[in-house]
């Protein structure tokens, strides 16, 4: 009976040394979502009051100054991130070529972050940065949009549009285990 005994000494070590890097590999997962998380809240909150903003007639300068000053860790508009404002129409002009067809009427674009709008339109218009504003919006085709979710806008309508790139900075090397955890956060908000 002794000798039994003896041998089951060293099994808990070794069930340990079994489950050790299975655990520390779910520790680090969790961390790093959760962390990933919280990036994405942060992003996503300052996309809905950047878009409550300028559907509040805000100036589009006034309102990403006042994204800048509001935002946090992950938000660096200087380093990191990109601010899209949008203002999208659909004209109500009858005969008119852009009659309810949803446009771009106005954009303005800030931050260090090189990422460009989700929002396509048909043709190749040309966006002076960092602010646009359409000079022939009933009748400039090239202001169509192609990718806009459809029934947003009412015929005479207007949408406003805030899109929010950030680099999330990883916190653990989850990243080596062959698991991928995004780097690039994005969020979209229409009012």
């Amino acid at each position: 009976m002794r000798p039994s005994l003896r041998g089951e000494r060293g099994q808990s070590i070794v069930e340990m040394a079994m489950i050790l890097p299975l655990l520390c590999l779910v520790v680090l997962g969790v961390v790093e979502l959760s962390w990933a998380l919280l990036d994405q809240h942060v992003v996503t909150r300052l996309t809905r009051e950047g878009a409550n903003l300028i559907s509040r007639d805000a100036s589009m300068t006034d309102t990403a100054n006042a994204l800048k000053n509001m935002s946090s860790r992950p938000v660096n508009f200087d380093a990191n991130s990109r601010l899209i404002l949008s203002v999208i129409k659909r004209p109500a002009t009858i005969g008119a070529a852009n009659f309810d067809k949803d446009i771009l009427y106005a954009r303005y674009e800030y931050g260090a972050y090189g990422a460009s709008s989700k929002l396509s339109t048909r043709g190749p218009a040309n966006f002076p940065a960092p602010d646009y504003e359409a000079k022939n919006s009933d009748n400039d085709v090239n202001l169509q949009l192609v990718s806009l979710p459809a029934n947003l806008v009412t015929r005479g309508g207007m949408l406003y549009v805030t899109e929010i790139y950030s680099q999330h900075t990883l916190i653990t090397p989850f990243d080596r285990f062959g698991i991928h955890v995004p780097t690039e956060l994005y969020s979209i908000a229409y009012f």
